[in-house]
């Protein structure tokens, strides 16, 4: 029976440049497709799966379109030819209109009837690629679009402004999806950096898990044998090093549940007789958090966003007895991947953050309980898992673009993401015949608490990661998330700056516009001068202080510390960067924290990317 593929449905967007339409019928069969006036042949291959293209059509509509073959003919009415974009990552990617910043106002302007959504239905398969998948095309109204994408309900808004065509928006997104799941096996299969990912996929092949895996785990509690484990006298040599930020499921452990992390720290004498502030950031998903063998503090899944809520624990002064603590965190992780994921650091609770100690690093760890992979609404979310089933039913669609906003749960990974991403755009631009395909990523958002002294990030490295892949693979833009954050919130609620400014981007990609600005100030180059070190930056055309004073700026020094900047001098499309303490800076930093005070800007009041550059 001849049947059109749901993303050439009713209500479709379809590529003007390269219009594509597809679906199945009976192997070998002949189908003629006509769309706007025009006709195409196609003959269906082996499996019964076909695809017809035509030359490029004038955008606009609505036609209908019509396939025929000789079991019968199927309509789809209402189809406009015009820009077709791929939206694809996690939450913050499928967080939709309503849960935005004034999105009253936001949703009583969406009757726009060019612009058109596609929400493909979750799915995933470990076991191989699927032939299609489920959604459908929705109009957007008032009443359908709080609904949507909000960054794809932001980006192709901007883009009819200024184009005047219509435009049509895939969102193929799952919430909390690392990178690996939208990954195909072959890929995964070309690089030996790649083993955890392979065996945790031949492990979750080997082991089916049953129907009911699809609800989070339940914590017992800690078992009596494991209360033991926060003890300052336990002898905790014969436990495995693990790093701290990090996630466990990375270095091998292949399950949910109960992981205890222990790490004995030296504090300064001064610090003796008085409260500390335990600040673990981000853990993935509850903690139960011990100082010399106390209880001090925790968050489980009595807390809304308990997954993504910072912590900070007070360490009472009674406990600081001498110069020397045992910190001991049991972390639980209800689905998906856990660890601690923050900036790990203690300081007296009634001092400046100057006074910070750094507990980033090796910390070592011992499980209690393990549990099969699971994911928040289905199995585990396997390596190749979402590529095989809501990717590779769309390898058939011509796609004008697409839009990734992802890497929260790839913090923990942030020195392998740039392989990982940089994998990702050239297997996706081969995998749709598009070999230059234009790929906008959005840089996180910033995100935790702010802090004053340097640090080191995990989330700064994965914006990193993020600005070198779109400094060095062809045809990528970078859209900076970094003043569109909450400190308390990993899904921002400013939704429209970030779909505006990956919208500039495909204005310009895309359509020519090279009027527009459409990217802050970017690092090209730093050197060596007498007073410091001079950073050159493109996209810098009226290079701006925002605010009061410029800052964000740190040195390092040649035995590897980071100072704060005393002095930044804009001159032109430079930045002067000097440090009194520092007579001869080997390196430079911009907007190294998680959530980072950036206040460099260029005339078009585009942000500054946050980076790192060696003289």
């Amino acid at each position: 029976m001849l049947r059109l593929h749901p993303i050439c449905s009713e209500h479709a967007v379809i590529s003007a440049r390269r219009p594509r339409v597809f679906g199945s019928t009976a192997p070998e069969a002949v189908v003629t497709v006509q769309l706007a006036g025009q006709t195409a042949h196609g003959n269906a291959d082996a499996t019964g799966h076909w695809q017809v293209e035509f030359p490029p059509l004038p955008p606009g509509g609505p036609h209908t379109l019509i396939a025929n073959d000789a079991t019968g003919a199927v309509r789809a009415r209402d189809i406009l030819l015009g820009d077709v974009w791929l939206g694809s990552g996690q939450s913050n990617m499928e967080s939709p209109l309503s849960l935005t910043k004034d999105t009253d106002a936001d949703i009583a302007e969406a009757d726009e009837p060019r612009l058109r959504v596609f929400m493909v239905g979750k799915a995933q398969d470990a076991t191989g690629a699927a032939a299609t998948l489920g959604g459908l095309w929705v109009v957007s109204t008032p009443r359908d679009a709080p609904a949507f994408s909000a960054i794809g309900y932001f980006f192709g808004r901007r883009l009819i402004a200024d184009t005047d065509r219509p435009c049509g928006i895939i969102v193929s997104a799952w919430g909390g999806s690392a990178i690996a799941p939208w990954l195909s096996e072959a890929t995964l299969s070309s690089r030996p950096e790649y083993a955890s990912f392979r065996a945790e996929l031949a492990q979750g092949r080997a082991q089916p898990e049953p129907a009911e895996q699809g609800q989070p785990h339940q914590d017992p509690g800690i078992a009596p044998h494991a209360a033991d484990w926060a003890a300052t006298e336990l002898d905790d040599s014969a436990w495995t090093p693990l790093p701290v930020p990090g996630q466990w499921q990375d270095h091998g452990w292949a399950f949910n549940g109960a992981v205890w992390f222990r790490r004995t720290v030296e504090i300064p004498a001064g610090w003796v007789g008085r409260a500390l502030e335990l600040h673990l950031g981000v853990v993935d998903d509850c903690d139960t958090t011990f100082v010399n063998g106390v209880f001090v503090g925790g968050i489980g899944n009595e807390t809304p966003n308990w997954w993504s809520t910072p912590r900070n624990h007070l360490v009472p002064a009674t406990l600081v007895t001498g110069t020397t603590l045992t910190i001991a965190v049991r972390v639980f992780d209800n689905w998906g991947e856990g660890g601690i994921m923050g900036n790990v650091r203690l300081r007296p609770l009634d001092a400046s953050s100057a006074e910070t100690l750094n507990l980033t690093g090796t910390w070592r760890a011992k499980s209690e309980l393990e549990l099969p992979l699971r994911s928040p609404s289905g199995p585990a979310l396997m390596p190749s898992s979402l590529w095989n089933a809501m990717i590779h039913p769309l390898l058939c669609a011509s796609l004008d673009g697409i839009l990734w906003y992802q890497g929260e749960s790839d913090v923990g990974r942030a020195r392998l993401y740039p392989r990982l991403l940089t994998d990702l755009i050239t297997s996706w631009r081969r995998a749709f015949d598009a070999p230059e395909l234009p790929f906008g990523i959005v840089q996180l958002a910033n995100f935790e608490e702010r802090v004053s002294e340097p640090v080191e990030a995990p989330w700064a490295e994965l914006r990193e990661a993020q600005r070198r892949v779109a400094a060095t693979v062809p045809a990528c833009g970078l859209a900076s998330a970094i003043d569109a954050g909450e400190a308390d919130d990993i899904h921002p609620r400013y939704k429209k700056i970030v779909g505006e400014r990956l919208a500039l981007w495909a204005l310009r990609e895309t359509h020519g516009r090279t009027e527009l600005a459409y990217s802050g100030p970017t690092p090209a180059e730093c050197w060596t001068e007498a007073a410091g070190l001079r950073v050159r930056f493109t996209h810098a055309e009226g290079l701006r202080v925002r605010g009061d004073a410029l800052r964000g700026f740190t040195l390092q020094d040649a035995t590897g510390r980071w100072h704060r900047a005393d002095t930044t001098t804009i001159s032109g499309d430079t930045v002067l960067v000097s440090a009194t303490s520092i007579p001869d800076p080997v390196a430079v930093r911009y907007g190294w924290q998680s959530n980072p005070e950036t206040t460099l800007e260029n005339a078009a009041g585009l942000p500054a990317s946050p980076f790192r550059l060696t003289a």
